[in-house]
């Protein structure tokens, strides 16, 4: 037991005198997750001289009720007061009385504030001492802390109390603190027995009117995920998934398992750290052998069990299999749902009682348990089944289980279960060539059940290596292959260059279709060779032989229509209307999308159907139409899930869409719940996700969050790109916000290389986005720099001739989409700033404001305001820019643009206060000179060894000092006025 009073600012986990600190050395330092609640409620009451407040603060072992106090404990001494703390000891009987409470005391003598109190002088505890007259002296004790209030009065671990504190702790609670007190004791419920002495203690302190209850439960899902990715910053999304799904919301499991850095996909060995799985069977030990033949067959089961299962698997008596029951409750190691089925308290402990079956053991229960599930039959067996037949090595049952479960997941509207069975009896047939009854569609039916679920990549890769191994007939390859192409139309790269490494087909999508289609004419299968064509007038399309595409796609719906084929007629009348739009007679493609939506829906075809509206609202979108286009989308989405197909490529597509038109007519609020169910979408969805929201974070200023992200989408670049041309401008713009030139230029490069390669495209439309964000960069950079514009003129060439190539591409400046015509004239205003010429550049400005105004997408326009305003600052025009300036300050504001806000207030302040020579300190003149040098914030901090933060802070204030927007323009105006040589 030890005690401890902090009196002073400092680290609540350092040791103060010579009492140890409040915290084991086991505690967790850094920021709290999941209790803001709770530390707010105490941080009311310690706030407030006048309250006083008794809490029992309950939870499982590690739940986190010693990092809830140190929280607690630092409001108290921000308050002013101070903290008193006894812990008990899980000392047995061997426990001397009022162990906790009499080191209290000791820590009251220690501080100076308190150890003249009279009551603390007079209490001296010896043989003759009357517990009632010991109760009162401890009473006044604490009720002259009120004298130092706030106070804390901490008492931890109160089930290892003995009976005198616990008889003591009665009599405090029935008598009440004074104001300006506050009494806390922990507990562990874990530790609560059905016999344990401390419950009748409980129920007691519960009824009395002055007494508080907290039971800290498991964190939530977002705050534990925030606390692995604390612990582990770069643990990729789906291990820290599986992490926060292994703890079940316990901090102290969710620290061992990062610091373990567990394996964490469903097919490895997830084997816990030897020392927490030790720690977690400490609970087993002191039970009878009968209870823990239980927990082994409960921990074989893997989900809540029946009395009558777990009876069949361990052979025990009616009688005695309660009573091992009853004893595993009571020490809460099991708990009872409401459907009567048993289950761990805790799922790690399952684990740890599985992985410490003998292998003998752990076969033997898994057979008896595959006899139990194969005489009971049933729905929703077959997926259970199926697990423990295999971990019985008794592969052909396990086989036909995994092949029944992936039906049954369909069935369910559950794609990527239905894959990960159909992939799993794939692997048993090829770990054990001489099972029978295997599907020979086993391939197919996997690849279907990938695209269903989202993943075009995985089925893609699956058919290619099926293909390259068939050796059945003609018009059932001709299947396989539509199957494969289709979903490699909907990868990236999507080419027609589709190599199957197989001598007998051609390397090109267009021919192989051909070959397949000959393959179904000689077998007469007219729908195949409708679904060929179909899915080549696609492809055609895709890569721009529109002439071509438009004849194929009559033919398939010629034959669809001839073998009243539904989707062979949709997929074609879709091409078709696409071919239409752009051509230019959108009517008629509005028209016809229109009728396949509705054709689909009468069919049941939810894939034809989120295809026709997701063409729809992209011919919308073509059209300006932009509020249009995302109800469209949203409309899509809508429809997806209520055809429970959320995942079908479409519709995930619609979904990323929505929000990027969301974001850019600047309803952010709305693109963040459009994309708050993106986390279990597959990889590259969740990308495209995550890149669409690091869009938004650079529009709001937090450039951290877009570093942060490209980091994690990074590594999908060459998969998706989308996701390139998505998160390359926004981390364009993070990188030249905090000053590092140099790396947003890396990312130009990588970004306009992978697009080339992948797309085998020379030059693309989303390229004058990422060359016009860092051509400001460049221009913000040099200005009033005649070297570095010297230095930079290579690269500012390099990036107009990209500009040239792409105009070259469409024809003329006319034939930009009006996106890209905006995006265009901003660019070309940068390289006119850059050439000296602000007039040019503000006529581009006010087209590019212009366009992006009548697209309405308000924060681009706003950021080409900022812009505008300060080119007609410098050309003295100041009352012009003060206007334009002020619009895009309310527009800035309205969106909660903080960054743009930022800029356009020292805009401002440029205006109304020029900087006069003395205004910087002694320590801001030396960061103005790192940063006119070119350093960004982290190597100016290095420089001057101070934080990085404070660096932030330094160059913030400068800038508002100077009224500069930018780190660029302040060294400017420095040199302008003398403050730098």
């Amino acid at each position: 037991m030890t005690a401890s009073v902090v009196p002073g600012p400092g680290p609540l986990w350092k040791r103060t005198g010579d009492n140890d600190g409040m915290i084991s050395d086991s505690a967790p330092a850094g920021p709290i997750f999941g209790r803001a609640e709770e530390v707010d409620d105490f941080t009311r009451l310690l706030g407030d001289r006048a309250q006083s407040s008794i809490t029992l603060v309950g939870g499982d072992a590690g739940i986190g009720k010693t990092r809830l106090l140190q929280e607690v404990a630092e409001a108290c001494r921000q308050a002013g007061g101070h903290v008193f703390v006894g812990r008990c000891l899980d000392l047995g009987e061997s426990a001397a009385p009022y162990l906790p409470v009499t080191d209290i005391v000791r820590a009251v003598r220690a501080l100076p504030a308190t150890a003249e109190l009279a009551s603390v002088a007079a209490i001296a505890p010896t043989e003759g001492l009357r517990p009632i007259e010991f109760f009162d002296a401890v009473t006044t004790i604490i009720d002259d802390l009120a004298q130092v209030a706030p106070a804390l009065v901490v008492l931890e671990d109160v089930h290892w109390a003995d009976r005198s504190t616990r008889e003591l702790l009665t009599y405090l609670l029935t008598h009440g603190v004074p104001p300006g007190v506050h009494l806390v004791a922990t507990y562990r419920t874990d530790d609560l027995h059905r016999r344990h002495p401390l419950r009748s203690s409980l129920a007691v302190w519960s009824r009395l009117p002055r007494v508080r209850r907290l039971l800290l439960e498991p964190l939530e899902t977002d705050p534990a995920s925030a606390l692995v990715h604390h612990l582990r910053p770069d643990l990729p999304d789906d291990a820290a998934r599986q992490i926060v799904r292994r703890s079940g919301g316990n901090p102290f499991f969710t620290e061992e398992l990062v610091a373990a850095s567990m394996p964490c996909s469903e097919t490895d060995d997830q084997l816990l750290p030897a020392d927490l799985a030790d720690l977690l069977l400490v609970r087993t030990d002191a039970l009878d052998d009968d209870t823990r033949q239980v927990l082994r067959a409960v921990s074989i089961v893997g989900t809540g069990t029946t009395e009558d299962t777990l009876q069949q698997l361990t052979g025990l008596s009616a009688t005695g299999l309660h009573r091992a029951l009853r004893a595993a409750v009571d020490a809460h190691v099991l708990v009872i749902d409401g459907g009567g089925r048993y289950d761990f308290r805790h799922a790690l402990l399952a684990e740890a009682m599985y992985d410490d079956l003998l292998p003998g053991e752990r076969v033997q229960l898994h057979d008896r348990l595959t006899d139990l599930l194969l005489a009971r039959g049933g729905p929703g067996t077959a997926a259970a089944l199926a697990v423990h037949a295999e971990r019985a090595s008794r592969f052909g049952e396990a086989l036909r289980a995994r092949v029944a479960a992936a039906q049954e997941a369909l069935d369910r509207a559950a794609p990527a279960n239905a894959a990960r069975h159909f992939e799993g009896a794939m692997a048993l047939a090829a770990a054990h060539a001489g099972l029978t009854g295997v599907p020979d569609d086993l391939p197919q039916r996997a690849a279907e059940a990938l695209l269903a679920a989202g993943d075009p990549q995985r089925a893609t890769k699956l058919m290619r290596d099926a293909l390259r191994t068939f050796d059945g007939s003609p018009v059932e390859r001709g299947r396989m292959i539509r199957l494969h192409l289709s979903a490699f139309l909907l990868t990236d790269p999507p080419t027609m260059h589709v190599s199957l490494s197989a001598p007998d087909l051609p390397d090109q999508a267009d021919r192989v279709l051909d070959t397949a289609a000959g393959w179904a004419r000689e077998a007469d299968d007219d729908i195949l060779v409708g679904q060929l064509l179909a899915l080549k007038a696609h492809y055609l399309l895709a890569f721009g032989r529109l002439d071509e595409a438009t004849v194929t796609a009559g033919e398939a719906l010629l034959i669809g229509r001839a073998v009243d084929e539904p989707s062979i007629v949709s997929d074609a009348m879709t091409t078709q209307a696409k071919l239409d739009g752009l051509a230019g007679d959108l009517r008629t493609a509005l028209a016809t999308l229109d009728e396949v939506r509705a054709r689909a829906a009468a069919d049941g075809d939810i894939r034809a159907e989120l295809r026709a509206l997701h063409q729809l609202a992209g011919l919308q979108s073509r059209t300006d139409q932009h509020e249009l286009a995302m109800a469209t989308y949203e409309k899509a989405v809508r429809r997806a899930a209520e055809a429970n197909a959320r995942t079908e490529l479409y519709g995930l597509d619609s979904v990323i869409f929505a929000a990027v038109l969301a974001a850019k007519l600047g309803d952010w609020q709305h693109a963040d719940e459009l994309l708050a169910g993106a986390d279990g979408l597959p990889s590259v969805a969740r990308a495209s996700a995550s890149a669409v929201r690091q869009t938004i974070a650079a529009a709001r200023g937090d450039f951290d969050r877009v570093l942060a992200g490209h980091e994690e989408v990074h590594p999908l670049w060459h998969q998706d790109m989308f996701t390139v041309v998505t998160d390359a401008p926004a981390t364009i713009e993070a990188l030249a916000a905090t000053g590092d030139l140099t790396a947003a230029v890396a990312i130009y490069d990588e970004a306009t290389a992978t697009v080339r390669k992948v797309w085998r495209l020379a030059v693309f439309d989303a390229q004058i986005r990422m060359a016009a964000l860092l051509l400001t960069a460049i221009a913000d950079a040099v200005a009033g720099k005649p070297r570095e514009a010297a230095a930079w003129a290579p690269r500012v060439s390099g990036l107009a001739e990209d500009l040239t190539a792409v105009l070259a591409l469409r024809g003329s400046r006319d034939a930009l989409g009006s996106e890209s015509h905006a995006w265009f004239a901003r660019a070309r205003a940068e390289l006119a700033r850059l050439d000296g010429d602000d007039s040019v550049a503000a006529d581009e400005y006010r087209q590019a404001a212009a366009d992006f105004e009548l697209a309405g997408f308000p924060y681009e326009q706003a950021t080409i305001e900022l812009l505008l305003s300060r080119v007609l600052h410098s050309s003295g025009e100041h009352s012009q820019a003060r206007a334009v300036a002020d619009r895009a300050l309310a527009t800035a504001r309205r969106l909660g643009a903080a960054h743009l806000v930022a800029q356009l207030r020292t805009r401002a302040r440029a205006d109304d206060a020029p900087a006069r020579e003395g205004v910087l300190t002694p320590r801001e003149r030396d960061v103005l000179e790192l940063v006119a040098a070119g350093m960004t914030n982290g190597q100016l901090a290095a420089k001057l060894f101070i934080s990085t933060k404070t660096a932030s802070v330094h160059v913030s204030n400068i800038l508002a000092k100077l009224g500069a927007a930018t780190r660029t323009e302040a060294a400017d105006l420095a040199r302008q006025r003398g403050l730098l040589d």
